[in-house]
């Protein structure tokens, strides 16, 4: 039997947070949990409801979704898919995903017309996905230093490296950054 997974949706809009509910809601294993018209309201909703994964928008009163996702994060660590009318290599999305959220799925500009339910069916795949993300198994990276002598280990005997390729995915900006501050400059 599959695990029903617990989702909260955040967005400042009552119809966006009705449609995501009935798009997520097509899947028997989801269920949608409660909702939020904002981050502040969805730290709090969170302590009761205890979500598996959370749905997010970015722009929003009160509290942003980037805020938000900055403070949850410290708290508990919890899966989040950002949901977004931003493009996806907008700032703003870029920052929600190094504060910590595991994917991103543009909104489409025309929530209202019959082609909605047949995009549902990626952001069900995200929110599924989300919920398979051991966040509580992250290690802290502050608390795990990179041994450089270790990655550079398969450098010529010169050691001269002319190039060094570094590919990452969802979730991997904030362990760039980490590593590209532990290189020397030169």
């Amino acid at each position: 039997m599959k695990k029903v997974v617990r989702v909260l949706v955040v967005d400042d809009s009552a119809y966006v947070r009705k449609v995501v509910k009935q798009m997520l809601s097509r899947y028997p294993f989801i269920e949608v949990v409660g909702t939020s018209r904002d981050g502040a309201y969805a730290l709090e909703a969170i302590k009761s409801l205890n979500p598996d994964v959370v749905t997010l928008d970015l722009i929003m009163p009160e509290m942003d979704g980037v805020e938000f996702l900055r403070q949850q994060m410290a708290r508990r660590p919890i899966p989040v898919v950002v949901i977004s009318i931003a493009s996806e290599g907008g700032e703003q999305v870029l920052a929600a995903l190094d504060a910590g959220a595991v994917d991103f799925w543009q909104k489409p500009t025309a929530l209202a017309n019959e082609k909605i339910f047949e995009i549902s069916n990626e952001l069900i795949e995200k929110v599924k996905a989300a919920a398979n993300v051991p966040l509580n198994r992250l290690p802290v990276m502050s608390e795990r230093p990179i041994q450089l002598s270790k990655v550079m280990a398969s450098a010529p005997s010169s050691g001269v490296v002319d190039l060094v390729a570094i590919g990452i995915s969802t979730g991997g900006p904030k362990a760039l950054a980490f590593l590209m501050g532990q290189l020397p400059a030169d």
